[in-house]
């Protein structure tokens, strides 16, 4: 009901649209036949399309849309699986004009031949036929409900029921014809009239001498209000019968078109519902809420008279929205309220807010937007967002603004402030008013995009600030949001560093400067890594390197700078130094091994390779205390089996590690046993060098050292862990006795 239906007119294609909200014109199949230029393959343009119909597709039995196209003494039913044709009696003439039943079930055909056919909508069968003797075609045929065919001749209109019978009335002026579900509204220039079939609930009711239960139970209202005994009478008489005089009432007074007659009828079938208690009393009450709304839509100043069925098959949201449409914005938010529950209220309002807006040049901003707020606090959770877009494309930007801020989505509110901000800017970009104006939307878009912590709208906000301001604006802007800055933090740190960089330069953000740097020293350094092999470990190259020592120097600049960051400068310093020195490494010694070690790793491998002269150079420039050095040459000896070394250094100076250590990594990496007792012997006379001793399996020195001790207990433990008779027994038996001698 909402599409169409056009036939080429040289070609005769036909096109269809199903939807007008969404337009997509669907290209029908080719009737066969019919050439490329129109008319039949043959040449005789009197074979064309003649007229055509539409079968909406909740009529057919394929669900889809069927066209019905006259063409000569044929009729094609098309759809999107191809044509299929009926051929009509012989003689006929063809078809002038072709109608379709409101219920789809039939077809009307207006013939040459002066006879109105019609058909089932499947041709299966002729149901009836019309011989109106007019050697005229008529102008138009329509359908009045499915109760008779309507013909239309220039000056007359002719009714034809199923049966034969007609009635004809004269037209004094141009007719148009529309069908009705009930009826056929006739409408004029001066005038609209409905032609129907009088309905069979108020023939029942109103037929002189009717003793149907709907009749009576009317005629006992009027006795009941008249005090009349006989209403009991009647009531008694109909029994079982008077639920069906209920239901017969209220159906008569939903057709009835008479104001006075309905409410004779509704107090009719209230009357004898007291006596039906079975019967649902909401019944009722529905139909009072739409006899009422019918009531209003017939009054003269609305204009949309409907019946009862039309109102059931247009249905209620459907007429509000026509009411919108017809700016009658007070009943169609009366029919939403009470009629629909609510349903379709914020549309109504939304759609009068907009006409206010339209009609309300003069009227100031602050006003106007608290009349329109007053009637929008009727709803839940009610849109500005639509509101605001209308103010702004009529010019009131002001009034836009405004009316933004009452919106509740984030989602719908910050995009139109965006777009406010633009139009403010484009539209007078010289004027400093403006200009703040803009600054202060797009500030007002930026934090209702951080208030609503959708990272989407802070970008969005972001983005559109960026290109419409210069960069301190922007900056000055941003920076206050905290969100928002880290965002675009983030955004620019991957995409645009070099723009990151500029930022905190020019607003000398030297913490942040100086985090940079130092970020991007380190990405050059591991910018390799990401593309070897997983585990595999691959060097940067010495641009790559030189590229770290330079970001490191330039962060150390910056953390010198910061308050509280003399740390982050050393260790800034000292890092772009230790590279320095890698690569001078990497050159003198011809091996490329250095770079990417820390401190600790460099001077050990300089140790392990040789390379005293350097680690000693290392140790000096970067302060190595002496306890860290000497742990780490101990390691670096023992690690390279230069065991002599090791021992040279335990006697080169006193150990500020002690001893112990010496031993540790010697047995550490299977250090001789030889070498272990110079080690253990340059320890001072303790229980712990005996215990070295023994642990080394050197008993008769173990023994030793506890003789020197006195420790009677240590001594007799070493002789008990060995035996009497073996060489190293008697030679602590005679220690003992030269330690009891004394």
């Amino acid at each position: 009901s909402d599409g169409l239906v056009v036939v080429g007119a040289s070609s005769s294609q036909l096109w269809a649209v199903i939807a007008l909200q969404e337009p997509r014109a669907t290209r029908l199949p080719q009737i066969p036949g019919l050439g490329a230029a129109g008319g039949a393959a043959g040449g005789d343009e009197s074979l064309g399309i003649s007229c055509i119909a539409v079968l909406e597709p909740r009529y057919t039995l394929s669900s889809g849309l069927e066209v019905l196209a006259a063409v000569g003494e044929t009729v094609w039913v098309v759809d999107d699986h191809g044509a299929t044709d009926y051929p009509l009696p012989a003689g006929c003439g063809g078809i002038s004009q072709m109608a379709v039943a409101p219920n789809g079930a039939f077809v009307a055909l207006a013939c040459n031949d002066g006879r109105l056919r019609v058909m089932a909508s499947d041709f299966s069968q002729q149901l009836s036929e019309f011989d109106s003797r007019s050697g005229v075609p008529p102008a138009d045929v329509a359908w009045c409900g499915v109760d008779a065919v309507a013909l239309r001749w220039e000056g007359l209109l002719l009714l034809v029921d199923p049966y034969g019978h007609w009635i004809k009335r004269g037209c004094d002026e141009p007719v148009g014809l529309v069908t009705e579900v009930d009826g056929l509204r006739v409408i004029t220039a001066g005038g609209c009239s409905l032609l129907r079939r009088v309905p069979e609930a108020c023939v029942q009711v109103y037929k002189p001498g009717s003793t149907a239960p709907s009749a009576q139970l009317l005629d006992a209202r009027d006795l009941f209000d008249s005090g009349n005994a006989k209403a009991d009478k009647i009531l008694r008489q109909m029994g079982g019968h008077l639920q069906e005089a209920v239901q017969g009432c209220a159906t008569a007074a939903g057709l009835e078109l008479d104001v006075t007659r309905q409410k004779a009828l509704l107090k009719a079938a209230i009357f004898g519902r007291a006596f039906v208690p079975s019967m649902p009393a909401g019944v009722l009450k529905d139909l009072t809420v739409k006899l009422r709304v019918l009531n209003a839509l017939r009054d003269p100043s609305v204009g949309l008279p409907l019946t009862m069925p039309q109102l059931e098959a247009l249905t209620l949201p459907v007429v509000v929205h026509r009411l919108v449409l017809m700016r009658q914005h007070l009943l169609a938010f009366k029919i939403a309220s009470e009629a629909l529950g609510g349903v379709g209220k914020q549309e109504v309002l939304l759609h009068w807010a907009a006409a206010k807006i339209s009609a309300s040049p003069a009227v100031p901003d602050d006003r106007l937007k608290q009349e329109i707020a007053a009637k929008m606090s009727q709803i839940e959770r009610p849109r500005y967002a639509h509101l605001a877009a209308h103010a702004q494309s009529v010019g009131r930007r002001s009034l836009a603004i405004k009316l933004l801020e009452e919106e509740p989505s984030a989602a719908q509110q910050v995009p139109l402030l965006i777009s406010l901000a633009k139009t403010s800017t484009s539209t007078s970009a010289g004027a400093a008013a403006d200009a703040d104006a803009a600054e202060d939307t797009l500030g007002r878009a930026l934090r209702k995009a951080v208030e609503s912590g959708d990272p989407d709208l802070v970008y969005l906000s972001l983005f559109a600030a960026y290109k419409t301001r210069s960069l301190p604006e922007f900056w000055k802007l941003v920076s206050p949001r905290a969100p928002a800055r880290n965002l675009f933090v983030k955004y620019t740190r991957v995409k645009e560093p070099e723009l990151l960089e500029t930022l905190y330069t020019t607003n000398q953000l030297h913490q942040e400067s100086a985090d940079l740097a130092l970020e991007r020293a380190l990405k050059a350094l591991n910018s390799n890594n990401g593309s070897s092999t997983a585990g595999v470990y691959s060097r940067p190259s010495d641009d790559d390197v030189n590229k770290c020592i330079s970001g490191l120097q330039s962060a150390a600049k910056e953390y010198a700078q910061c308050r509280d960051a003399g740390w982050q400068s050393k260790a800034a310093n000292e890092a772009a130094s230790l590279f320095k020195e890698q690569l001078k490494l990497e050159r003198d010694t011809g091996q490329v091994l250095f770079v990417g070690l820390s401190l600790a790793d460099t001077i050990t491998t300089c140790l392990k390779l040789g390379h005293q002269r350097q680690a000693a150079n290392l140790r000096k420039q970067f302060a190595v205390p002496d306890t860290r050095w000497y742990w780490l040459k101990i390691s670096a000896l023992a690690a390279a089996h230069d065991w002599d070394g090791l021992d040279l250094f335990a006697g080169e100076r006193k150990s500020p590690i002690g001893l112990e250590p010496f031993l540790e990594v010697a047995q550490k990496h299977g250090g001789p046993r030889e070498v272990m007792m110079r080690l253990i012997s340059r320890m001072p006379d303790s229980r712990a060098k005996a215990d070295a001793f023994e642990a080394i399996q050197c008993p008769r020195e173990a023994a030793e050292v506890a003789a020197k001790l006195r420790d009677l207990d240590l001594f007799a433990r070493i002789q008990n862990a060995v035996s009497a008779n073996s060489p190293a027994g008697l030679a602590i038996a005679q220690i003992k006795e030269r330690f009891q001698s004394r």
